[in-house]
């Protein structure tokens, strides 16, 4: 793992607070637009699919949305800043997805009366071309708040005494888990078994805590050695191994790809803010393993362990993937985008074929409620998409859609189109609160932000996510350890650490952010 020594705080004149613009924004929104521009001409020339007056908002929406990234190539942002990691997510969601999806002529599948896809599509984009505008107006204001000031400070002593008992409580969790399905092959059994896995019914609370110890240890470990481990980068390896592997054994094999990988990205952050820089270059390594591990587990989640097969020669990964339906068009169109079905669903309420639920959040919310306690749910996303995009029939049948809709999607599902406009300024204060937050743990010297902001960082990727989706990540991969901290912090008069000075590195001499 590449990483560098901490880099000098940032002080205020160098970096504006968490709301306020990205340094040099005029200048890369002009890279910005001149780049993609020239990206689509080419594009266009070259694919016919792609000549088509779609390509116009899509350009937009692409150079909107990709100002930030612009900023983060150049090394003008810190690694992990929420709003630039956003251009870089965004480029891909509003440009490179539909761009692919019309060039290849992929689509979903089964949907009732199909629109005409580069139309929808078009339409799709002109709505996320005025979305992204209104949330660069929102990003763009700078913030006037003073220094953040916090009269809360981390104990820990109390963090390490509290964050085990939480690994205790969570390894009792999961033994109990294991008895419950018969023993350690019974467990094994049921994880990598069919797609449904229905012995998981009901089970949602005793999963979120019998999962959460691997990271708890992880963070335990970071913030105890902090200055052993900035030394050795081979240990810190090693922990992120350890991590990676055991959250795959407890939670990853049962399907979920986020199991495993959200809690080795969120301690990643924790060891970029606490321990050592981590280098671009790392990064871009890892991106690219985690998009093949997307890829790869994809068909293990349709075919579980009849993935096997190919290391054992019985199998292509071609026959393989025809089988499940898992290729790379739609990991990268359906799995980290949500063109076609955002596109429906504009589609019919353009064609007054749908009209505005406004109830689904509520379905949503009652999510955490257990069922002993709320048999009777509102109607959630599953039921009024599954209505939308396939027709009462499969509902009828039996046989809900699990589609993920994503922050505009479910928005149109809920108000029509406005509210997918109105999604955007949701989006551009959520972005701007959790930088706001991120860049004052980059500042300061006190440990509880370095371990909070990472937890709130996956709210910077909300254009891909439900609400239900975005509940259960807070619930499941941010609770564990935010309770532990927040259980361990102490009042303590004075002004906030931005205030007393710059932070102190734990060890190595300073370098330049980024690397």
């Amino acid at each position: 793992m590449s990483v560098h020594s901490p880099p000098r705080p940032v002080t205020r004149a160098a970096r504006p607070p968490g709301g306020g613009p990205v340094p040099r924004t005029v200048s890369n929104g002009l890279v910005s637009a001149v780049a993609v521009t020239t990206l689509s001409a080419v594009l266009v020339l070259l694919v016919p699919n792609l000549r088509h007056w779609l390509m116009v908002p899509v350009t937009i929406g692409g150079a909107l949305v990709a100002t930030d990234a612009v900023g983060w190539l150049l090394r003008r942002t810190d690694l992990f800043d929420p709003r630039a990691c956003l251009g870089l997510f965004g480029f891909h969601f509003f440009y490179v997805a539909p761009v692919l999806q019309v060039a290849l002529d992929h689509w979903m599948k089964l949907a009732y009366d199909p629109p005409d896809w580069p139309e929808a599509v078009g339409a799709l984009a002109t709505l996320n071309a005025v979305g992204l505008a209104v949330y660069r107006c929102v990003v763009g204001v700078p913030h006037r708040g003073g220094a953040r000031r916090s009269a809360r400070r981390l104990d820990l002593p109390a963090f390490h005494r509290i964050g085990l008992v939480a690994v205790v409580v969570s390894l009792l969790a999961f033994a109990a888990e294991v008895v419950m399905f018969g023993g350690l092959s019974g467990f094994l059994t049921v994880m990598t078994g069919t797609l449904k896995r229905p012995e998981l019914a009901g089970l949602g609370w005793l999963i979120v805590v019998a999962e959460a110890f691997p990271m708890l240890v992880a963070a335990l470990l970071l913030v105890r050695h902090r200055a052993v481990l900035a030394r050795r980068p081979g240990l810190l390896l090693l922990l992120m191994l350890g991590l990676l592997v055991t959250q795959f054994v407890v939670g990853g094999l049962k399907g979920s790809r986020s199991t495993t990988l959200w809690p080795v990205l969120l301690c990643l952050m924790i060891v970029h803010l606490l321990v050592r820089r981590i280098s671009r270059r790392t990064v871009c390594v890892l991106a690219v393993l985690g998009v093949a591990y997307l890829y790869g587990y994809g068909i293990y989640k349709t075919a579980g362990t009849d993935v096997l097969d190919i290391p054992r020669g019985d199998r292509s990964l071609t026959e393989m993937t025809t089988e499940t339906g898992r290729d790379l068009p739609t990991l990268l169109t359906g799995d980290l985008g949500r063109t076609d079905v955002q596109a429906v669903l504009l589609d019919r309420h353009l064609h007054g074929d749908a009209r505005p639920q406004g109830i689904t959040y509520l379905g949503d919310l009652a999510m955490l409620v257990p069922r002993a306690l709320l048999p009777e749910r509102p109607p959630s996303k599953v039921e009024v998409g599954t209505n939308l995009v396939y027709g009462p029939a499969r509902l009828e049948a039996g046989y809900p859609a699990s589609k993920v809709y994503g922050l505009a999607g479910e928005a149109m599902m809920n108000f029509g189109p406005l509210g997918g406009v109105a999604s955007f300024v949701v989006l551009g204060l959520v972005v701007r609160a959790v930088r706001r937050y991120y860049l004052h743990a980059r500042r300061t010297a006190e440990i509880a932000p370095k371990l909070l902001a990472p937890l709130l960082w996956n709210l910077a990727l909300l254009p891909l996510s439900d609400l239900d989706n975005t509940l259960w990540f807070m619930v499941k991969y941010a609770a564990p350890l935010a309770l532990v901290v927040l259980l361990a912090t102490r009042w303590r008069p004075g002004p906030a650490l931005a205030r007393s000075g710059p932070a102190r590195p734990v060890a190595g001499r300073h370098r330049a952010a980024g690397g």
